[in-house]
């Protein structure tokens, strides 16, 4: 099975789904659990002008000298052992969503690189996060930003990946969008278990200039 649907098939097994906050419309793709809020700015058939208002916190981990199959499935294993436990307070936290995965454009997932895993930390924790005990695992702020995305269903691996960034940086160019993003860093968003078949949700962000969208260590 492709390693970003087996890596995610563990969502299925953390302590309890978060539940969206009672003033908070979660997107129906992801499907109960807490995600990032974000207003939708502009769209097209192809894409969406997508930007987050708020400067969330998330648990990341960086895996480097790896392929980005290898390394996702490294970093998620990382940071599940995180939230199941791993962490000062030994306390299970509540999966969330997206798996952000933060790569380099230049070499692409293909390549041997460093990439950044993150979790998004719970809404109840984004105001003092729970610290990590495992020296791989550190609280990251991705700063508020704006993001050009494009979305597909299906399973998703380093192919798929790799073919959306493609198709949605020409299809920015192809706009007069080409230099209003970064193009030396994307990111890959999985929403979803491998035991979900149908109304399956992955997304490819490129930062929007001007914007923030950088992970910084706490």
């Amino acid at each position: 099975m492709q390693t970003l649907s087996v890596v995610l098939a563990l969502i299925v097994f953390s302590s309890a789904q978060a539940k969206p906050l009672p003033d908070q419309a979660e997107p129906a793709f992801c499907h109960g659990l807490e995600c990032p809020q974000f207003k939708t700015v502009n769209k097209t058939d192809t894409y969406e002008l997508r930007c987050y208002l708020e400067d969330y916190k998330w648990a990341s981990t960086v895996v480097a000298g790896f392929d980005f199959d290898e390394a996702v499935r490294m970093g998620f294993m990382r940071l599940f052992d995180y939230i199941q436990g791993d962490n000062v307070q030994k306390k299970k936290i509540d999966m969330t969503a997206p798996v952000a995965v933060e790569l380099q454009a230049g070499q692409g997932p293909f390549c041997k690189s460093n990439f950044t895993i993150n979790f998004f930390v719970p809404f109840k924790y984004q105001g003092n996060p729970i610290e990590p005990s495992s020296k791989d695992v550190f609280i990251s702020t991705l700063k508020k930003f704006c993001a050009y995305v494009t979305s597909y269903g299906g399973y998703s691996d380093s192919k798929a990946v790799q073919k959306n960034a493609e198709d949605l940086k020409n299809a920015l160019i192809k706009d007069g969008l080409g230099g209003t993003f970064v193009k030396e860093v994307y990111f890959y968003a999985g929403y979803d278990s491998p035991f979900r078949v149908f109304d399956r949700h992955n997304e490819v962000w490129f930062i929007k200039k001007e914007s923030h969208g950088k992970i910084i260590s706490s």
